[in-house]
């Protein structure tokens, strides 16, 4: 499904890229510069899921690799008719159920050096899990998350996490192109016009917002199932501590420092510091 393009600040990307792809092509790298033009052809991905609620009011927007099918597994038990809404911005969702902007609306945000290294591991570890190890991916194709990287010039599923921390910071892995896992969070739950939710959590303790929300909301908030976690696609305890401890370990202070500059937006949002 083709995305609607965004609005996004600047071109800058945009001039950088067509820089590039005409010297790819001035020098015979006819293979480059079509990858160059295949992530000049993308736009930012704000289609991830969004739920409106007509019984108790609420609009709960999607922000991916923040406990997302969790929350939405524990709204739904509470109120089965509420309506997923899948791959349309918050204007189209709008447009389809115009009361939404009058309801309550929540969001959770995710520590920025968590949810890139989220990011990654899910890329690293995919083609190492030849079976679908993703615990709701049945309707996925096998490869998928690969394809999408595939897409962006400069990456692959076998870079580092080092490059992967350099890429983001260059055009390609820029919001005007990004992929729902690593485009900015305060873009992903914007309302528009500057808008945020009513109220977003923090993936560092859950719960507890969750509760709050559920709470303003009313329902009867159940706990939280635990979904998608990396011990649902790892085969054995040994595997996740020894998984956990080469990922942990690609954390250094230059990619804290990369990280910090490419989603300094979201630090300040979620008031992290560190």
């Amino acid at each position: 499904m083709k995305r609607r393009p965004a609005a996004l600040p600047g071109p800058a990307p945009y001039r950088k890229i067509t820089l590039d792809a005409v010297r790819a092509v001035s020098r015979g790298a006819f293979r480059e510069a079509l990858s160059m033009a295949r992530t000049a052809m993308r736009s930012p991905d704000l289609g991830a899921e969004k739920m409106v609620s007509c019984r108790y009011r609420y609009l709960w927007i999607c922000n991916p690799k923040a406990a997302s099918r969790s929350i939405m597994t524990a709204l739904r038990s509470a109120d089965p008719d509420a309506e997923v809404i899948r791959n349309k911005s918050i204007a189209d969702v709008y447009a389809m159920h115009p009361q939404a902007k009058e309801y309550y609306s929540f969001a959770f945000l995710r520590h920025p050096f968590d949810r890139a290294l989220s990011s990654y591991w899910e890329m690293h570890f995919h083609r190492r899990c030849p079976e679908r190890f993703h615990r709701h991916a049945k309707d996925w194709k096998r490869g998928e998350k690969l394809r999408a990287i595939a897409r962006y010039h400069g990456i692959a599923e076998t870079s580092a996490f080092d490059d992967f921390c350099l890429w983001l910071n260059t055009p390609y892995g820029s919001d005007a192109f990004a992929d729902r896992h690593f485009l900015s969070q305060h873009l992903q739950i914007s309302l528009g016009n500057g808008r945020l939710p009513d109220f977003i959590g923090r993936f560092e303790h859950l719960e507890a917002d969750f509760q709050r929300a559920a709470e303003h909301i009313g329902i009867p908030a159940p706990k939280l199932p635990l979904l998608n976690t990396v011990a649902g696609w790892q085969p054995t305890p040994e595997a996740l501590q020894a998984g956990r401890a080469a990922v942990g370990a690609h954390l250094t202070e230059r990619n804290k420092a990369l990280l910090r500059a490419r989603y300094a937006r979201d630090f300040e949002l979620g008031g992290y510091s560190e």
